[in-house]
């Protein structure tokens, strides 16, 4: 179905009978449809295809945590929802391609929180006796306790998990039991990041390591 734009004399969005019409960088556009392709792809389409694919599936097994991290990107001056800004940062930002020239995850590169705090440093991940060990260097700036630390759990194919306010930001080491949820046969890549409770602020995450 076309929606008519300005009027009658205007142009119109969408289909009527076996044309679309659309706006163009201020034009009106009608154009036919368009014929399927019996073409093979171009090495460059095959691996933009993929790519999208990977992100597509990625950031749905991770929405929870994505939905989140970015909450606080939104803003009145951008087209993308919150969901969106975080596919956007996978796309751009965290697929790579690797030797065999598909694209693959660099979950180094991934943030999985994003906001205006400084990010802790150091961080790293261990499993010990069934427990989850967490250290990071405390920021100076951040002692109060309204300076808490958020833990996120990410898989490639598997669910995620977010855990809120573990620890005060300050004190630099704590341990969590393993969550109920997390699949035991996949892998985990784990990342924290600074939340300032009172005034909703929350920092990029920082890579800890694959929980192994």
């Amino acid at each position: 179905m076309g929606i008519l734009q300005d009027g009658p004399n205007g142009g119109f969005r969408g289909k009527v009978g076996s044309v679309y019409g659309y706006n163009l960088k201020g034009q009106w556009i009608i154009r036919g449809a368009r014929r399927k392709s019996n073409k093979p792809p171009t090495e460059a389409q095959r691996l933009h295809r993929q790519k999208l694919k990977l992100v597509g599936e990625f950031c749905r097994e991770n929405k929870p945590v994505f939905d989140f991290g970015y909450r606080l990107k939104k803003d009145n001056e951008t087209k993308y929802g919150v969901f969106q800004l975080a596919q956007k940062h996978v796309f751009n930002d965290v697929v790579t391609i690797d030797a065999d020239n598909n694209p693959v995850v660099n979950f180094e590169n991934l943030k999985v929180f994003a906001g205006e705090l400084i990010s802790p440093e150091h961080a790293k991940v261990s499993l010990n006796d069934g427990r989850i060990d967490l250290v990071w260097i405390p920021n100076p700036a951040y002692n109060d306790e309204i300076y808490k630390l958020n833990l996120a759990f990410v898989s490639l194919r598997d669910l995620s998990s977010l855990k809120l306010a573990i620890a005060n930001a300050a004190d630099g080491q704590c341990s969590v039991e393993i969550p109920a949820e997390l699949n035991k046969k996949a892998e985990y890549h784990v990342y924290i990041g600074f939340w300032n409770t009172l005034h909703n602020e929350i920092s990029d995450s920082a890579y800890c390591g694959l929980l192994r």
